[in-house]
């Protein structure tokens, strides 16, 4: 019997008082994944006793964590620099990885999309354990620069294949945090700051 089921079965005793070793089995169940107890006393007290004991598993799995921490813009003129700091906020180390990207741009004055969205997959490298990495994803223009736009951006780390459509190829301890929804003006000559820039 393991060390648990001695500990139980020592306050089992404690418990029932004078009670014998004998007089008292315990069992893990298997199916339930608590532990069991029956202990008859009747030779000296004439009762018989059954309790159910809880435990906490201190088995603790160990898996990496990956992250998008954050977007990153330089503005240059009409164009605009992306990158992405990606970090493994797991307990483990993460093999290297792909990061996706969607991008569009926004017209604030008509509220609509302009243009096709653009798309980007960029090689993450291996992480260690709460560890970060900074990722270039691309260069894009706004359609023009007389007016404002806003670049809306969806990043997903280790994102969902073919093989694997409800999580990515590395399996985490947390696989609903892995996306990451950004928006940033870029400022033309009549400027709305109502948005924050993407400088």
């Amino acid at each position: 019997m393991h060390k648990r089921s001695h500990r139980l079965a020592v306050a089992a005793l404690l418990l029932l008082g004078t009670a014998s070793a004998q007089a008292c089995e315990i069992w893990r169940d298997e199916d339930l994944g608590i532990w069991r107890g029956n202990c008859n006393l009747r030779d000296k007290f004439m009762v018989a006793h059954s309790f159910l004991a809880n435990y906490e598993s201190r088995l603790v799995l160990k898996w990496p964590d990956l992250h998008v921490r954050k977007f990153k813009f330089f503005v240059s003129g009409p164009s605009i620099t992306i990158e992405a700091d990606i970090e493994n906020i797991g307990m483990a180390n993460a093999p290297a990885s792909t990061f996706f990207v969607d991008a569009s741009f926004g017209n604030p004055l008509t509220m609509m999309q302009q243009g096709s969205s653009m798309q980007w997959t960029v090689n993450v490298p291996a992480l260690p354990a709460n560890t970060s990495q900074r990722v270039s994803v691309a260069t894009v223009n706004v359609p023009n620069s007389a007016q404002d736009w806003d670049l809306v951006l969806v990043g997903t780390a280790d994102p969902p294949t073919m093989a694997q459509p409800v999580r990515g190829l590395i399996i985490e301890s947390d696989e609903t945090n892995n996306v990451k929804n950004h928006a940033c003006r870029w400022f033309g000559p009549m400027p709305d700051t109502s948005l924050q820039a993407c400088n």
